[in-house]
């Protein structure tokens, strides 16, 4: 690394439409139409935006009981991630990501299957 130039490891949601198509139920719950110019809707963004709404009592309580858990999880997840690519261990972050999107996949399901308010 140079005095000027930083090296870094990061990840990056490669095309946002895919978190839509893949979240449907977990997007309509973190943000609310019409997007907002200039904020990324990344996996990332989409996990941060989800637990801040859970823990500002955003999301009605019956949806909050049945995916908070999986939420807390998930942000639990990109915090390990952070973490793994801060440390320089993109091998171990790579597996992470895998965890967090199966994790995302199981809050879908649930949020999916069950009709909320």
């Amino acid at each position: 690394m140079g005095d000027v130039l930083q090296i870094r490891v990061m990840a990056r949601t490669y095309d946002e439409g895919e978190v839509e198509k893949k979240w449907p139920a977990l997007v309509a719950t973190a943000w609310e139409e019409p997007r907002s110019p200039g904020r990324a809707r990344g996996v990332i963004e989409l996990v941060e935006d989800l637990k801040d709404r859970l823990e500002l009592g955003m999301i009605p309580e019956d949806k909050a009981e049945a995916v908070g858990e999986s939420i807390r999880r998930a942000y639990d997840l990109k915090l390990r991630l952070e973490k793994a690519l801060g440390d320089w261990k993109p091998s171990e972050a790579n597996t992470i990501s895998y965890d967090l999107e199966e994790e995302l996949s199981a809050a879908e399901k649930t949020a999916a299957k069950r009709k909320f308010r």
